[in-house]
Parts: C-alpha cells; structure tokens; sequence
C-alpha cells in the first residue's frame, strides 16, 4: 500500500508538470472571476470599483488563490466610449507546494454604445506575465523509490527550476438589454496568442505548440421572475487543445432583507460541467454601508464521471476527486445603495 501510494504521488508531481504547460487553471464560480475569463469585462459595471478574491482547494492537492481589480476611468473618453482598467493576480500551487504558479495580468477595456441603453460593445487587452518554479528538494521521481522497500528519497536535478514568460489576449463583449432589467451579455476571448511558455520548467526549449492557446465563450443574463426573484443563468465554455470544458447553470436570488437583517438577498444554484460534475452553489449579499455591498459565496463540485471511481481519488487524503472554492465581492457604487422590502433598488449585480 505504502509503495502504491509514492507511485501515485510520483504520478501525480509529473501531472503537474505536464498541465502546467497543458491547461489554465479554470473556476467553477466562474461568475466570480470575470477578468479571467474575459479582460472586455474590466469596468463595465456601473460602480466605482469592484475588488473580487477566489479560493479553490481540489483534491487536497492543488490550491488556487485568485485577487482581481477593476473600475472604470470615468475621466477619459475615447472615440465616444468610455475606458476601463483591470488587474489580477493567479497563485496556483500542486504537489504539496513543490510547484508554483504565479501569474499578473493588467487588463485595459474600451465600451462603446452603440444603441445608448441597449446595446454596447467592448474590448479588451490580456497582457500576462507568469512565473513557475518548483522545488527540487520536495520533489520524488521514480529513481527515488526503493522498488523493495517503498522508502522514498526526496530530491532532484533538474535544469531549469524557474521559468519567466509573458503573451498577451483578446476578449470581446456584448451587452443587449431587453429592458433595463433583463441584460444579456456575451463575449470570447483568445488567450496566449504568441503561445509562450511552452516545455514546462525542466528543460531549457521553450515549444509554442507545448503550451496551447486557448479560448473561452461566457454567456449570462438576469431575468427578473417578480420582486423578490430572479434567475441568473450563465455559461461558459473553454478550450486548449485536447481539453474542452462547458459549463452551464443558474442562481437563484432571493430578496430577503425584509425578514431578516442579517443579509439583503441570497442565492442558490447549480451547474453542470458536462461529463464530469455537478457544481452546486451558495451566495449571499449584504450592504455594509451606503456605498459598498459585500458578497460572499460557496460551491462544491461533486465528480459524477468515471474519474470519481478512480483507485487514484479514493486512498490517501484525496476526497475522490472534489473540490470546492470560496469566493468574495466588494463592490463600491457610484450611487448610495437604496434598500426597500423588496431588496436592493438599484442593484449592482445589474
């Protein structure tokens, strides 16, 4: 058992080192990190300035810790549009630390009106500097494990333990308002267009066609039921060569304030990641004072693939294959919150 157990962990460091010139890290709350999946998104809400932090444990192998930034530049107009300014920060870290992931993104956007109050249009610019590094000393190879004993010796040599790059992406968005409540948007993004980075950190080649472009379509909408409810369903489909991931589901968002005082409104929901999980979600927002509203949320992604059943997930610390995440919004409005029985007036999540 001893010995099954360091060959899964050798497989699993050299996983890491594969996905992380193979696949983006990617979120389940999606809706939460925005300016990750779309950089046109940056100031295009109607507030001063939105702070967003995620969280994700998967596998008690792999942590994620995401902090974004974003608001328009109400003072520079360009052309008959407005801009707006974003910026994030991505920290991936597998293998008990060995291998980390960092990366900075600066995300300018430019939103045109085209019908004013209907229908708008916008860009935005992906500029990404990324750093991986692991550590040798914390890293078991297959040459480290007495094929008798199972003891494992911990350390390596390799050439390169740390690896800069930058590229560069495009997103568009568009926002159509069937009423004033009833938005719909949706946008792509291309990502790594020079598709740097490529051969890992190991070796010292750097193979564009190792670290694959990839690209994203994001959809959602908010359809008002009454008063108190309303439906926030999205969307959001990624690609990176061999790796397809959809994902599609709703909210449901209760305004409660009138009942109790401890939040303004709560959310359920659920989503599908096809052939692969149930996402199932938790939300609730309060105003703290009368410019900023704080929200926080919860999910949990139950694996329903085949995956679940694998030997792999099901021995060690490993919790066959779930994973969860944690995500929290401060937003700061250009107008006070207004607060009825019925909820939030002018809604920034609108």
């Amino acid at each position: 058992m001893r010995t099954k157990k360091l060959i899964v962990g050798v497989l699993m460091v050299v996983g890491c080192l594969t996905s992380a010139m193979a696949q983006d890290t990617h979120f389940s709350q999606f809706d939460a990190a925005p300016l990750y999946y779309n950089p046109a998104l940056a100031g295009v809400n109607e507030c001063h300035n939105r702070i967003y932090t995620n969280y994700k444990g998967q596998w008690n192998t792999y942590s994620t810790f995401l902090a974004s930034y974003d608001q328009p530049l109400e003072k520079i107009q360009l052309l008959g549009g407005t801009i707006g300014l974003g910026g994030l920060v991505v920290a991936d870290y597998a293998g008990e630390n060995s291998y980390g992931n960092t990366q900075i993104k600066f995300m300018p956007a430019y939103h045109y009106s085209i019908i004013p109050g209907t229908l708008r249009i916008s860009a935005g610019l992906d500029a990404m500097f990324d750093l991986m590094s692991i550590s040798e000393d914390k890293v078991v190879l297959g040459g480290g494990i007495d094929p008798i004993t199972g003891e494992s010796t911990a350390g390596t040599d390799f050439e390169h333990t740390k690896r800069f790059y930058y590229d560069m992406g495009l997103g568009l968005n568009f926002q159509y308002n069937i009423s004033p409540q009833f938005p719909i948007n949706a946008g792509i993004t291309f990502f790594r267009l020079f598709g740097s980075g490529g051969g890992g950190i190991a070796v010292a080649s750097s193979d564009a066609e190792s670290n694959y472009r990839r690209f994203s379509l994001n959809a959602n909408a908010v359809y008002p039921i009454n008063t108190r409810l309303t439906l926030l369903p999205s969307f959001i489909y990624t690609n990176q060569k061999m790796y397809n991931e959809m994902n599609i589901g709703t909210y449901l968002k209760c305004g409660i304030g009138d009942f109790t005082p401890l939040i303004d409104a709560l959310y359920v929901g659920s989503w599908y990641r096809v052939k692969d999980a149930i996402i199932l979600g938790v939300m609730f927002d309060k105003p703290i004072n009368k410019n900023w509203t704080l929200q926080f949320g919860f999910s949990y992604d139950v694996t329903v693939s085949s995956y679940r059943k694998s030997d792999k997930w099901t021995t060690g610390k490993n919790v066959k294959g779930d994973s969860f995440e944690f995500s929290l919004k401060l937003l700061n409005c250009r107008l006070p919150i207004v607060v009825n029985p019925e909820g939030i007036v002018n809604d920034p999540f609108r």
